[in-house]
């Protein structure tokens, strides 16, 4: 099965949903995993960061050279060679963003960091139909990561799509909105005024046609949304869910009109009445078995429920981590036809298949699924 190439009535770039037969996508790059604790960072991961998993690490994290560090980066490296060749074998166009083999400084008026790893490219990005959205990251060492995928998206432009850029925050400690935070476990400083600013990633919403399901859990969630309606217009719907912090691929996932993947926490009456009769496939995270210390005095970034993380090839094939057994499966006993692969360190990076995924052209046209 080979992918197909673009042509005048199948443009390069073309993605309505998250199913339909995938041709063209661009893969995330693990050269290096450093990040900054600041409070960008503290408050996008204030639910894992406060998580026990990993009694042998406490703060103040760090990230250095050691042999578990070291077999990190190279179990990595394994597993992204795997997926690339999977990939491959079932008929997808691979693209990768530029490297970054080391992490550079980055500096705005009001803060510097380090530069972050680009593993995730679901969170920088949303494919639209023919548009690509630069999103507006929260995390102050994604701010430029965009920049890597600047020579693909160039490309993409002058073959004919369309390439726009949301408004993006300062990132000052006043542009937070701290709520959501604060009842889950944050206990840093909080500005006595606050001034919020947009910011989402790509990987809040969930693409069903002609609706875009946005998950919210702060007031920059919701002026992230707020601009996407207006951006998108009179051919979508913009729907406000709140099942989780921020990324909703851990919690909802479509896998083909008529079937939903669903965290066992979230209740049907929480998505829109057009959804509340789909078949759910139900997951319930397998039991937190890290080893203390595996990762060195690195905190664990993403919970169990990583798992559910799966990149449909088309309505039938779903790309799922290979430990996850219950899941492969349950997939099989609904019809569809998983297809396994390595990817043994997704919990310290915060993604797995959907996150480190674009999927920039499928076959698919704009249809809407509300009987």
């Amino acid at each position: 099965m080979s992918s197909q190439p673009a042509t005048a009535d199948r443009p390069i770039v073309n993605s309505h949903n998250g199913w339909s037969h995938l041709e063209e996508v661009v893969v995330g790059e693990p050269y290096h995993l450093a990040y900054h604790d600041d409070v960008s960072f503290r408050l996008f991961f204030c639910a894992n960061l406060d998580s026990t998993v990993d009694p042998s690490t406490t703060e103040p994290w760090v990230v250095e050279d050691s042999p578990a560090e070291r077999r990190l980066m190279a179990e990595m490296a394994e597993d992204q060679a795997e997926f690339l060749a999977l990939l491959a074998r079932e008929g997808v166009h691979v693209r990768l963003p530029d490297p970054r083999p080391e992490p550079s400084p980055i500096r705005t008026p009001d803060w510097q960091t380090l530069a972050g790893h680009s593993v995730m490219p679901r969170d920088l990005f949303l494919v639209v139909g023919n548009e690509i959205i630069e999103t507006a990251p929260m995390v102050r060492s994604r701010y430029l990561e965009a920049d890597l995928y600047k020579g693909l998206l160039t490309e993409y432009l002058d073959n004919g799509a369309s390439w726009t850029v949301a408004p993006r925050s300062r990132l000052r400690p006043d542009n937070f909105d701290y709520g959501y935070a604060l009842l889950h476990g944050y206990r840093g400083p909080v500005p006595v005024e606050q001034r919020h600013e947009p910011m989402f990633d790509g990987a809040q919403t969930v693409r069903l046609g002609r609706d875009i399901l946005f998950n919210c859990s702060t007031e920059n969630h919701r002026m992230g949304m707020r601009w996407l309606a207006r951006q998108l217009g009179d051919d979508y719907r913009v729907h406000e869910i709140n099942v989780i912090d921020n990324h909703v691929d851990t919690r909802v996932v479509p896998l083909r009109p008529g079937t939903l993947l669903l965290h066992h926490s979230v209740d049907v009456e929480q998505l829109p009445a057009f959804l509340r009769n789909w078949d759910v496939i139900r997951y319930t995270p397998p039991a937190d078995d890290l080893v203390p210390g595996v990762y060195g005095r690195r905190p664990v970034l993403a919970a169990p429920s990583l798992g559910m993380n799966v990149l449909s090839l088309d309505e039938e094939r779903v790309v799922v981590a290979e430990e996850q057994v219950t899941l492969i499966k349950d997939l099989a006993n609904a019809g569809f036809t998983p297809v396994t692969c390595r990817w043994r360190h997704g919990r310290v990076t915060g993604g797995s298949f959907h996150c480190m995924t674009l999927d920039v052209r499928r076959r698919s046209v704009l249809e809407s699924y509300v009987d």
